[in-house]
């Protein structure tokens, strides 16, 4: 697997997982903050905005995600950015949806499985980023 050495690379790593798992839409990635001198993933901040399949901007389905270490473990949160009440999914060694307001553990919503899918694929994209 290719391992994303750069923030140009991670960049196009994030966008294309998000067009495989949350289509029919198209991404583009920018990284709120900066990584350090090594490219390290300590926390990093990723905004993806949405397009349809006409190029249209469609804000209603813009997603953050933050991506964090934990020892060596990489974790994720993945949010809608508009829709702030909505579930977050946490993404660690398994997905746990919460409640945004409280925090508390809830079902998985009915958008919930695209999520996972690109929960997975960024962990292991992060992941390989470690070593």
């Amino acid at each position: 697997m290719h391992t994303p050495d750069s923030k140009d690379g991670l960049i196009a790593e994030v966008a294309k997982a998000a067009d495989l798992c949350m289509k029919p839409y198209v991404h583009s990635v920018f990284l709120e903050n900066q990584l350090d001198d090594d490219n390290e993933l300590d926390d990093l901040i990723f905004k993806i905005q949405s397009r349809n399949i006409d190029g249209e901007r469609e804000e209603s389905m813009d997603i953050e995600i933050e991506v964090y270490k934990s020892g060596n473990e990489v974790n994720l949160t993945i949010s809608w950015k508009s829709l702030i009440d909505r579930p977050i999914l946490w993404q660690g060694k398994h997905a746990v949806w919460m409640d945004s307001s409280s925090g508390v553990q809830c079902e998985t919503p009915s958008y919930g499985k695209p999520f996972e899918s690109l929960a997975r694929r960024l962990s292991t994209v992060f992941k390989a980023s470690l070593n």
